[in-house]
């Protein structure tokens, strides 16, 4: 797949690092720095993992317009994808451990990689900066992020979603392990199904689970709908 480059470099906002600094920052989440950097060199784009410099909040393209269309915005870097169903934003924020803001917004982290493009990409096609960091070690903070997750939801009339109790419910509802094949098992296709997963298709991600030991276990958008409502209300009765 071809990505799209900017011939000329991007302005970036004042009281940046040197656009060099900040690739270097960039590049040192991954175990060969100078892969990421040939990466972007051909192709503008390159796969970076997360959960060390920072991981990623996946956010609908519907959610960001209904938020930014009634005011809000986010300081810091928000990387924009276009997927078969719309657009989407990947806002970098720092790595934690606990997150609460939905399984329609899940925050990516160990285990996943995020296509992240060079500097100069600030436009379509493929992904591209909507906001490219401005220095190092610069990156949106959590808060910040939320309060645009529930700004956009009250704008589309969204009831919010307590995530710690909506994956409560549907932890409920994972599969023993015993019947499951080694790509359930490292979060590569859906626990429920057989889809395949990546880091932008995968609907609601459990994170690292470590009961009856260490697995990941990931899920798509289908499946996620179909049990969500049933576990919620099979949580509810076992109180």
């Amino acid at each position: 797949m071809q990505y799209g480059r900017v011939t000329q470099p991007a302005t970036l906002p004042s009281r940046s690092d040197p656009p060099d600094a900040i690739r270097d920052w960039l590049a040192g989440a991954h175990e060969s720095p100078g892969q990421a950097r040939r990466e972007w060199a051909r192709c503008g784009l390159a796969l970076l993992p997360l959960g060390s410099r920072f991981d990623a909040v996946r956010i609908p393209g519907d959610l960001v317009h209904a938020a930014v269309g009634s005011g809000a915005a986010l300081e810091g870097p928000v990387i924009h994808d276009v997927r078969t169903l719309g657009a989407t934003y990947w806002a970098l924020v720092p790595h934690q451990d606990d997150w609460t803001g939905g399984p329609d917004t899940p925050l990516l982290s160990h285990g996943t990689y995020l296509g992240v493009p060079d500097l100069t990409v600030v436009g379509p096609p493929g992904s591209f900066w909507v906001t490219p960091p401005r220095h190092r070690h610069h990156l949106c903070r959590t808060e910040d992020v939320l309060a645009l997750l529930a700004c956009g939801r009250r704008e589309l009339g969204q009831e919010h979603v307590n995530n710690a109790e909506t994956l409560r419910a549907l932890a409920q509802e994972l599969p023993p392990l015993d019947t499951l094949s080694d790509d359930h098992l490292r979060g590569r296709t859906c626990v429920w199904c057989d889809t395949r997963l990546t880091a932008e298709t995968a609907y609601l991600d459990f994170g690292q689970l470590t009961e009856p030991r260490r697995w990941f276990a990931r899920a798509c958008r289908p499946c996620t709908d179909v049990r969500t409502d049933p576990a919620r209300t099979a949580l509810e009765a076992r109180k």
